[in-house]
C-alpha cells in the first residue's frame, strides 16, 4: 500500500511530495489537500496523521482513486430545502453502503462495531476511537448523551422523546460505559434500531426534521437554556447555534458550512479533521468544496444545467426537462443519470378534517374516497405526465424492500371506472347538483376539495391537475393548491389544517419511514389528528377508529419483531387495510429520479436507488467523489 500511495501524477515534483506526505505511528502514509498545506506549516493545523484518528475508516472509490482540489457545484431552492445539502454531508452512527446488487446494507459509519445482546434488548456500540469534531475537538460518547439528554427529552426542543426511541412506548435506556461505548437498552427486543441509526443517526437537527443521535457538547452546552426570564431568547440562541446551515459550527461530515446567504448560495467547505481515508492513504474528501446556488424557478436550474455548470444533480430535475437536457449534453459534456425511485405518489385526505365537518364527514366515508380512486385515468396520467415511465401501483412493499411480500387479493380501486365513480357518488347521498352541475352535500352546500402539494411546478402539479379535471367531471368541484415546502409541512405537521395532501409515501424502507404507513406520524397528511392522539397516548388529538388503531399497533409490532415469516405477516395485513380502506389515493410512482452527471465528475455510480432514507447520494459516498480536471494530487 506504501509504495501504491507514492505514485503521483505526471509532473508532481519530489519536493511537492514531501510536503504532501505524513506517517502514522503504524508505518502508513497518509496524504491531505493541497489546500490545508500553508495551514499546516504556520502551525494552525496539526500534520494529517494526528488530524485522523489511529486507524481511519477505509474508503473504496466507486471507480478508482480521485484527485483532491475543486468545488461540486450545485443548486437548492432555500432553506427549506435543506436536502440538497444535507444529503451531500450524510455522516450517520451507522449507514447504508451500497451492494453488489444494487441494493443497500447496514454498514459501520463514526460505530466501528456493535452487538446485540440480552434478546436483542441492549444495543453496544463502540465508537472509533480518536474522532475529532471539525473544530479539532474529541467526539466521544459525551455527545450522544449529551443529545439523548439534554435535547431528546427537552419538550421545548423536541416536542416528545422520539417515537423511534420510545418502541411499545418506552423510552430507551442510553448510557455510556466509556468514553468510546453507548449502550441502548430498550423494553422489547428492538432489532430495527440497526435502521434507524442508519436513517436518522445523524448530527442533531436536521433542520425542521428534528431527528438526529449526537450534538457537539462542547460547543452547544454554554447555550443550553436556563431557567431564568430569557428561557425564550435562550432557546432561540441555542436553536441558532445547532441550526445545520450555521458557518463554524463543527460537524463530523467531510464538508463543514463556511459562508449561508439566504436567497444567494451555501459554501461548505472541506473538514480538515475528517476521519477517513481512501486505500491510498489520502484523507478525504477530494473536493474541496461544495456550493449550492439558491434558485428561484426552474429555468434557472435547467440553464445551469445546460451550460454544463453542474457537476451531479440529481434533485429538481423533472421529466418533462429530458429532452432539453439531453439536447446539449454532448456538446457541454455531461449525461442523464437516472435513479430508480422507489416512493409512491398518493393523495391523502385529511379524514379529521378540522374545519368543515360536512367536508371531513364525506372524507371518513371509504366509499367516496373508492368514488374518488375510480374516477382517475392514471394510465392518461403515466403518458402525459410521465413518459410512460412510471408504475401504477396499490398501497404496497416495492420489491427491493427488505419485508416485501406480494398480496393479490385485494380489491382493486386503481382502475379507471368513472361510471362507478358516479354510481357510488350518487349512493352516499350526493346525487342532487347545483347549477354548475356540481353535486351538493347534506347540508346544501356544492362539496368543494382543495389539494395542496410542496411542489409548484412540472409533472406532479400536471399530474393532480387531470385529477382534478376527472373529478369534476363526475360532479365533485376541486382546486389545486401549491405551497412552498416549509409553508405546507407546517399546515400539516403542526395543526393538520389541510383539506387533502398530496405527497410521497416510502415503499422500500416504510417501517423506518413510516409517516404516511401506519398512522403515528403527525407528518402524515391523511391521519395527523389520530396519530396526535397516539404520540400523546390519547392526552390531544383523536381517538382513531379500531381499523387504524390495529395499523398503530402493527407498527409496534413490527419494531419489535425479528421473525420474517412474522413479519411478512404483518405487512400482509397492512397492505389489506390499505386497499380496503384507502386511506391514501395512490397515483403514478414515477419509476425513477433523473439528473445530470458531468463527464469530468468521477466516482459517481450510474444505477443507485434514490431515497430520502438513504439520502441519495448520501449513501454513494460523496467524499470520493472527484473533479477530474483538476490539478491536485491523484495517488493513480
Amino acid at each position: 500500500m506504501r509504495s501504491h500511495a507514492l505514485r503521483t501524477r505526471r509532473g508532481l515534483s519530489a519536493c511537492c511530495l514531501l510536503a504532501l506526505l505524513s506517517s502514522s505511528a503504524t508505518g502508513q502514509v497518509y496524504r491531505q489537500a493541497p489546500m490545508l498545506d500553508e495551514a499546516v506549516r504556520a502551525g494552525r493545523l496539526p500534520p494529517v496523521e494526528e488530524r485522523l484518528p489511529p486507524q481511519p475508516m477505509v474508503v473504496t472509490p466507486a471507480h478508482e482513486i480521485g484527485r483532491y482540489g475543486g468545488t461540486w457545484h450545485r443548486m437548492m431552492r432555500g432553506s427549506s430545502d435543506f436536502h440538497a445539502y444535507s444529503r451531500c454531508a450524510y455522516e450517520q452512527m451507522l449507514r447504508w453502503r451500497a451492494t453488489d446488487s444494487g441494493g443497500v446494507e447496514i454498514g459501520p459509519g463514526l460505530v466501528r462495531d456493535w452487538q446485540f445482546t440480552d434478546g436483542d434488548r441492549t444495543l453496544r456500540l463502540h465508537l472509533r476511537h480518536g474522532l475529532r469534531w471539525s473544530d479539532g475537538h474529541p467526539f466521544s460518547a459525551d455527545d450522544v448523551l449529551f443529545w439523548w439528554q439534554h435535547i431528546a427529552q427537552d419538550p421545548s426542543l423536541s416536542g416528545t422523546v422520539p417515537a423511534h426511541w420510545t418502541p411499545d412506548g418506552v423510552p430507551m435506556e442510553v448510557a455510556a460505559p466509556d468514553s468510546y461505548t453507548v449502550d441502548l437498552r430498550f423494553a422489547k427486543p428492538y432489532p430495527l434500531a440497526l435502521k434507524y441509526l442508519a436513517f436518522w443517526g445523524n448530527q442533531w437537527p436536521l433542520v425542521f426534521e428534528r431527528a438526529g443521535f449526537f450534538a457537539p457538547r462542547h460547543y452547544l452546552e454554554p447555550y443550553l437554556p436556563g431557567e431564568g426570564e430569557d428561557d425564550v431568547a435562550t432557546y432561540a440562541l441555542f436553536e441558532q447555534k445547532a441550526n445545520d446551515f450555521t458557518p463554524g459550527r463543527p460537524v463530523m461530515s467531510a464538508w463543514r458550512v463556511a459562508e449561508w446567504v439566504p436567497g444567494s448560495h451555501l459554501l461548505a467547505e472541506r473538514n480538515p479533521y475528517y476521519w477517513k481515508v481512501d486505500p491510498a492513504g489520502n484523507q478525504l474528501p477530494y473536493l474541496d468544496h461544495i456550493r449550492m446556488e439558491i434558485f428561484l424557478n426552474p429555468e434557472m436550474i435547467n440553464f445551469r444545467a445546460v451550460t454544463g455548470a453542474l457537476q451531479m444533480q440529481l434533485r429538481h430535475f423533472l421529466r418533462e426537462d429530458l429532452p432539453l437536457l439531453r439536447a446539449f449534453s454532448e456538446e457541454r459534456g455531461y449525461r442523464i443519470i437516472e435513479y430508480d425511485a422507489t416512493g409512491i405518489r398518493g393523495i391523502m385526505p385529511n379524514l379529521q378534517y378540522p374545519a368543515d365537518p360536512v367536508i371531513r364527514e364525506l372524507l371518513q366515508n371509504k366509499h367516496f374516497r373508492i368514488a374518488l380512486s375510480l374516477s382517475i385515468d392514471r394510465e392518461l396520467i403515466n403518458r402525459l405526465c410521465y413518459d410512460g415511465s412510471g408504475r401504477i401501483t396499490p398501497m404496497a412493499l416495492h420489491p427491493s424492500a427488505p419485508d416485501y411480500v406480494e398480496v393479490t387479493d385485494v380489491p382493486d380501486y386503481a382502475r379507471y371506472d368513472p361510471e362507478r365513480a358516479r354510481a357510488l357518488l350518487d349512493s352516499i347521498g350526493l346525487d342532487h347538483r347545483d347549477g354548475d352541475g356540481y353535486r351538493i352535500g347534506p347540508d346544501g352546500e356544492t362539496v368543494s376539495l382543495i389539494m395542496e402539494l410542496s411542489v409548484v411546478e412540472g409533472p406532479d402539479i400536471d399530474a393532480v391537475e387531470i385529477v382534478r379535471s376527472q373529478w369534476e367531471a363526475v360532479g365533485i368541484k376541486a382546486a389545486i393548491k401549491p405551497e412552498e415546502r416549509t409553508l405546507y409541512h407546517q399546515r400539516v405537521t403542526q395543526n393538520g389544517e389541510h383539506m387533502i395532501g398530496v405527497s410521497n409515501a416510502e415503499a422500500t424502507f416504510s417501517l423506518i419511514s413510516s409517516v404516511r404507513w401506519f398512522g403515528t406520524s403527525m407528518w402524515s397528511e391523511w391521519s395527523h389528528h389520530w396519530a396526535r392522539w397516539y404520540v400523546s397516548d390519547g392526552q390531544r388529538g383523536v381517538e382513531p377508529p379500531p381499523e387504524v388503531k390495529r395499523l398503530q399497533q402493527i407498527r409496534e409490532l413490527l419494531s419489535v419483531t425479528v421473525d420474517r415469516t412474522a413479519r411478512q405477516e404483518l405487512w400482509r395485513e397492512t397492505i389489506r387495510n390499505h386497499a380496503e380502506n384507502l386511506y391514501v389515493i395512490p397515483l403514478v410512482n414515477q419509476g425513477s429520479q433523473i439528473g445530470v452527471l458531468s463527464d469530468d465528475f468521477g466516482n459517481v455510480p450510474e444505477k443507485a436507488i434514490a431515497s430520502w432514507v438513504t439520502m441519495t447520494p448520501g449513501y454513494l459516498n460523496p467524499e470520493t467523489f472527484y473533479s477530474k480536471g483538476e490539478t491536485g494530487l491523484t495517488s493513480r
